[in-house]
């Protein structure tokens, strides 16, 4: 993969796809800011790009300094020509320096400078250097006065940018009874605004905007009309507002891309590097946690789902495959896709025997979900996973096999205290073995080990460890994760939730100052949680999915939070984070190129899509091809095209989490007696489609392990409620022909979702 805005490319190849603003060469520096290693008092970084050349407006370093830098960032991408460089005349000569430019999250040398003897130099770049940020950098002790660092060059205007709409919505559409936003960053900041329906052209809802946000969450229509935002003369592309919009675009597409994106079986039999049971999943993806979450927490959508897969052996390959994947037996002929895909990572896991310690976490999801897969799967799949990671799991060091380049693991021994941070690759996030630890504990318990409780006491130590020390104001704990931030946050609400008597001291007090940090981040005109208060995105990075993955990191913030004005902020972000990547953001398009022929309602696609890749994901289904970057914040929609643009797996699993913790944080169920009927209420994902009838069965127990299958119904066309009614007589519940006996002091119990993501209703029978 490859991830860097900056793209280093001969003047003349722009002319085909770029319109230039012909304009002679202006210092560009006169529109930026500057940074630097340190200064002077009176003699800061900004004087060295005011435009003056005077000696008393000059930045100056302090001579203890190592390495001097001297750094400006324009206000977008810029093609950079040229660079003048002023020494003051009490400055020392520099013989050597460097300019440099950032690229994939660390500076590169654009140009070295040697035998050096002048203090007036002008740099013509040998090609030119598209870039939002320069630096100047020199290894010397001495005072450094600078009076000024010019940039000339010629600022770009991407043809392919299009007019945006002044209006920014979620192009597909708003769940009903859930936070609806939009964004008009160059309307009036407190305009009026009309949501207006298509099919009538009757205003059907009035509101005022708030810097520059409209806020329509109270308008839930039971329709399945078009709607539009109204501001004046401007109008927003149509959307529709129903009961589980997101779900009914995502679900079979989330599933279709997991499918496509399989190595050796997917949209290609190609085998590719960096790939092991995903193609350019790397040890990082997080696909069979994300699978996991994703099925147990709405376990009906997906079995219901059609099944489009079947079990393909591994001996009907070429022998270049042999031992690529079979080490666990097949499953069911009529086992659901998202089931299948959930074996298939284990499988390949297993059968590479890969070592790296996220790689054996991962498999820790699969023990955990067994009980609700072995309706399909042979018992020896559990007991070849278990053995493995009872094998594996303490081992320290990782075959070459097993790993890659971006590997900074000091130890894959994952009972040890991980206090090294990743970078903004991804592939190290906080607080990766808490879960897996947890999951271990249980399964430990479960097979008689007496050496379970080091696996508690590994994930309490490394939560306690957290809680100690991360700092939530350094983006490296957040957002400088990517699309592995919301490890970190899932890891403290699992806890939590599972282990609430025994959880470290200050695990609430630490997710809510998480959230602090987050709602703080997050006061502009797109409800962005931005990188820092100076940065929207991690420098330089396709952060695409850390946009899709926060809302679950959101969602499990919320499950742990007692503030409900807190808790009420989080929920705005965690669904203008999807509105996000639903096209309300700067560049008016959706993450995905082919979004407006694979998602339902979506208008307008991402400008373009990377053919080949280590991924080949240029067939693949629901491809979340990028994002808005740096450059485009807070609104520059004329940058266009400009950054890297390429699927990767880890930002689909990464949407696929937060759709599974969003679809648990809504789910609900209830159970009443009146008179002598029985009344279970369940609030979940499953009503799709309102011209359909939908139902879910539950399953009914009572006291002594007896149980039914109960059927619930949809409670009207456009509600998330589905509710069952089952006449109580003669000391037992009647549904249909079949009947669960109960008694005085009888406890009935009904779930939905399963594990970490089960709801639970429980009733006493009283007489």
């Amino acid at each position: 993969m490859k991830y860097t805005y900056i793209k280093l490319i001969v003047f003349a190849l722009w002319l085909s796809s770029i319109s230039i603003v012909h304009a002679q060469q202006n210092n560009l520096s006169l529109t930026g800011t500057a940074s630097a290693s340190s200064s002077q008092e009176g003699f800061n970084p900004e004087k060295a790009i005011d435009g003056k050349t005077d000696p008393s407006s000059s930045w100056k370093s302090n001579s203890e300094d190592e390495f001097s830098w001297l750094m400006v960032r324009l206000p977008g991408a810029t093609e950079i020509l040229r660079i003048d460089l002023s020494l003051a005349a009490s400055s020392v000569i520099l013989p050597e320096f460097k300019l440099q430019i950032m690229h994939n999250g660390t500076w590169q040398n654009v140009q070295e400078v040697k035998g050096n003897a002048q203090k007036e130099i002008s740099l013509e770049l040998t090609k030119p250097v598209l870039s939002d940020r320069i630096r100047f950098f020199a290894e010397t002790n001495k005072e450094l006065a600078i009076t000024e660092l010019a940039i000339y060059g010629q600022e770009y205007v991407d043809s392919t940018a299009m007019d945006v709409k002044k209006i920014l919505v979620n192009q597909s559409g708003y769940n009903l009874n859930r936070p609806k936003r939009f964004s008009a960053p160059s309307l009036a900041a407190d305009a009026d605004f009309n949501v207006v329906d298509q099919s009538t052209g009757q205003v059907v809802f009035k509101g005022k905007l708030t810097n520059h946000v409209g806020d329509f969450s109270d308008f839930n229509p039971l329709s399945s009309d078009d709607y539009a935002i109204v501001v004046a003369e401007e109008e927003s592309f149509p959307f529709r507002i129903g009961v589980n919009w997101m779900e009914r675009v995502s679900y079979r597409n989330m599933v279709d891309f997991m499918i496509g994106s399989r190595h050796y079986l997917g949209t290609t039999d190609a085998i590719r590097s960096l790939s092991w049971a995903w193609r350019d999943g790397d040890f990082f993806n997080w696909a069979q946690q994300s699978l996991v979450s994703l099925y147990l927490s709405n376990p009906t959508a997906f079995e219901r789902m059609e099944q489009t897969i079947h079990y393909v052996p591994n001996d009907s390959f070429s022998e270049e495959y042999d031992g690529a994947w079979g080490a666990l037996e097949p499953y069911a002929a009529n086992t659901p896709d998202i089931v299948q895909l959930i074996h298939w990572d284990a499988d390949v896991k297993i059968s590479h025997k890969l070592e790296h310690e996220m790689q054996k976490a991962e498999l820790a999801y699969f023990l955990y979900a067994w009980p609700y897969l072995k309706q399909w799967l042979p018992q020896q799949n559990f007991d070849v996973v278990y053995a493995y990671l009872q094998q594996t799991w303490e081992k320290e060091t990782v075959e070459e096999y097993s790993t890659t380049k971006y590997d900074l693991s000091p130890t894959h021994n994952l009972l040890t205290l991980k206090t090294k941070l990743g970078t903004t690759k991804g592939e190290l996030p906080p607080g990766h073995s808490v879960i897996p630890n947890l999951i271990m504990f249980e399964a430990a318990k479960g097979k008689g080990d007496p050496e379970a409780q080091k696996y508690f006491d590994a994930a309490f130590n490394q939560l306690d460890w957290m809680i100690k020390n991360l700092d939530w104001n350094d983006p490296m704990t957040t957002k400088g994760q990517r699309m592995s931030e919301h490890i970190t946050m899932r890891a403290f609400a699992f806890f939590f939730s599972e282990y609430p008597d025994k959880s470290p001291s200050g695990l609430k007090a630490k997710v809510a100052e998480w959230a602090k940090v987050a709602i703080s981040r997050s006061d502009n005109y797109w409800d962005f949680r931005k990188f820092s208060e100076d940065e929207w995105t991690p420098p330089s990075w396709n952060e695409t999915g850390n946009v899709l993955g926060l809302p679950a990191a959101l969602f499990s913030a919320m499950s742990v939070l007692d503030d409900q004005e807190m808790k009420h902020s989080l929920e705005i972000l965690a669904w203008s984070h999807f509105d996000n990547s639903f096209g309300r953001n700067p560049t008016g398009r959706h993450f995905s190129y082919r979004g407006p022929s694979e998602i339902e309602g979506v208008e307008l696609g991402w400008y373009s899509f990377h053919k080949g890749g280590i991924g080949l994901l240029d067939e693949v289904k629901f491809v979340f091809d990028g994002s808005p970057k740096s450059f485009h914040y807070p609104n520059h929609p004329e940058v266009g095209d400009l950054g890297w643009t390429e699927g990767w797996v880890q930002f689909n699993t990464a949407f696929n989490t937060s759709m599974g913790y969003m679809a648990n944080y809504y789910t609900s169920i209830t159970m009443e007696l009146q008179s002598d009927e029985l009344i279970i209420k369940l609030k979940a994902s499953l009503n799709f489609d309102p011209t359909k009838k939908e139902p879910v069965n539950l399953l009914l127990s009572n006291s002594n392990g007896q149980d039914i299958w109960v059927e619930l119904v949809e409670e009207s066309p456009y509600s998330e409620i589905y509710i069952g009614r089952f006449k109580i007589t003669k000391g037992s519940v009647e549904s249909g022909a079949k009947s669960l006996a109960v008694k005085s002091g009888d406890e009935l119990t009904v779930k939905y979702g399963y594990g970490f993501m089960e709801k639970v209703a429980k009733l006493t029978i009283e007489n």
